[in-house]
């Protein structure tokens, strides 16, 4: 289960909660969660599965430099969204220990304060160019297609649960109605389950494809930089953007191996 989140009153981001910010180290003021109402099982309107299952048609996207085979961009930037926000997040959490070992440093007697100046500015503004990174990736509301699928067959198999544990306190039409509605909407979701994980295991070969040629870059980078072709200031440079395109990508096979396994259960 995800971690709760607060807005941290010092950088503006969410955050897990905690006494400080685990982005700007800043104190957090927590804010009392709103807790909201149930809807009634047997008065809520129905919403129809094309109702639920949105198209996803996004306004605005992050940008990626990496494509994945047979995967629209939109639905390939959400997964991959979601695959860098973990992996930016590990880098924010190096990041502050930089600058907290930079400060640090400024306070000692004996310290260089023109080149610990420097760096500290330095390390700040690749801070801010992380931070606004991570404002477009926590950005994205959209779901996959097939975790839509999921989340609206837990919500029906949930309402249907409850039904079944109010039956003898409702008008048996009524029940009998609300249980045909839901176990047809049941239905024809599974049947829409069958499609998406079709598509998701055509992603998933992409995404491995997707790899492979990342892998056959970081080769031919290694060859390059040991026959002298490329410096070692741009091999190191170049190695480091491509080792993390590849984490990215590898995140977001997983996340999509995991929405395939669950949706197998189902």
């Amino acid at each position: 289960m995800p971690e709760p989140l607060v807005a941290c009153p010092s950088c503006g981001l969410e955050v897990p909660e905690g006494k400080f910010c685990k982005l700007c180290g800043e104190p957090l003021i927590q804010n009392e969660k709103e807790i909201q109402p149930e809807h009634d099982l047997v008065l809520e309107p129905e919403l129809g599965i094309s109702e639920e299952i949105q198209k996803i048609e996004p306004s605005s996207l992050p940008h990626f430099e990496v494509t994945i085979e047979n995967m629209h961009y939109d639905a390939g930037a959400i997964l991959l969204a979601h695959a860098e926000l973990n992996v930016l997040d590990n880098e924010l959490d190096r990041m502050i220990e930089k600058i907290k070992a930079t400060r640090q440093a400024l306070q000692l007697q004996k310290a260089d304060k023109a080149v610990l100046t420097t760096r500290a500015e330095a390390l700040r503004t690749e801070f801010e160019q992380m931070k606004n990174r991570r404002r477009e990736l926590t950005s994205v509301k959209e779901k996959l297609v097939i975790e839509q699928i999921l989340d609206s067959l837990d919500k029906h198999e949930a309402r249907l649960s409850k039904l079944e544990e109010i039956a003898g306190t409702v008008d048996k039409e009524i029940y009998k109605e609300q249980k045909v509605e839901i176990l047809q909407t049941i239905k024809d979701l599974r049947s829409n389950l069958k499609d998406a994980i079709k598509t998701g295991k055509i992603w998933s070969k992409g995404i491995k494809k997707t790899l492979k040629i990342l892998d056959k870059e970081m080769s031919r980078l290694d060859a390059k930089f040991k026959i002298g072709d490329v410096s070692r200031e741009k091999y190191e440079v170049s190695k480091a953007r491509l080792q993390r395109c590849i984490t990215v990508v590898e995140g977001g096979q997983e996340r999509l191996d995991e929405l395939l396994r669950l949706a197998d259960k189902r």
